[in-house]
């Protein structure tokens, strides 16, 4: 095979996989079964933001009632209880314009989450030090909040995601 076939190959089953393990979701099914309610508790917020930690347990509740429908969110007594930790926050410039003005900057987001079977008395998913991240362009009228932010919470859920599910 020539060093062309072969590269262009690599790429083909990179670019493959990246379709494949792309395509997850989440859903009731993919929870055990007898988990029927989740309490997600209030976010644990360490830190000097405090709405982030209100932004991040609504995106979580969100992210349950669009893709596990059939489990309901309950204030107390759930079957499973998710609980999130904010570790930590930043937002530092990225990248500079050639008049040293910020063009970009990245808000940085880490987080500890437990995933706790009530019923069973086990953990269902763990996942310390998790962080993502999200850019802005400030050039381009972009804002912390609604772009920064929103782009790290989807990655974080994402992550929490594909690593829950590799548990369940």
């Amino acid at each position: 095979m020539h060093q062309f076939q072969k590269g262009f190959l690599l790429m083909f089953l990179a670019a493959a996989l990246f379709c494949v393990l792309g395509c997850y979701s989440f859903t009731a099914s993919t929870l055990p079964s007898h988990i029927k309610t989740v309490q997600i508790h209030e976010v644990d917020n360490k830190t000097l933001d405090p709405v982030l930690g209100n932004t991040l347990k609504d995106s979580v509740e969100k992210l349950f009632r669009k893709n596990a429908g059939s489990v309901r969110l309950v204030n107390s007594d759930a079957d499973a209880d998710f609980e999130l930790t904010l570790l930590s926050y930043t937002n530092k410039p990225e990248n500079y314009t050639s008049a040293s003005e910020v063009e970009t900057y990245r808000v940085t987001m880490k987080v500890n989450v437990r995933f706790y079977d009530n019923v069973k008395e086990k953990m269902i998913y763990k996942g310390d030090n998790l962080s993502a991240d999200g850019t802005y362009d400030v050039l381009q009228n972009e804002t912390e909040d609604r772009h920064g932010q929103a782009r790290a919470i989807q990655k974080l859920q994402d992550l929490i995601i594909a690593n829950a599910l590799a548990k369940w």
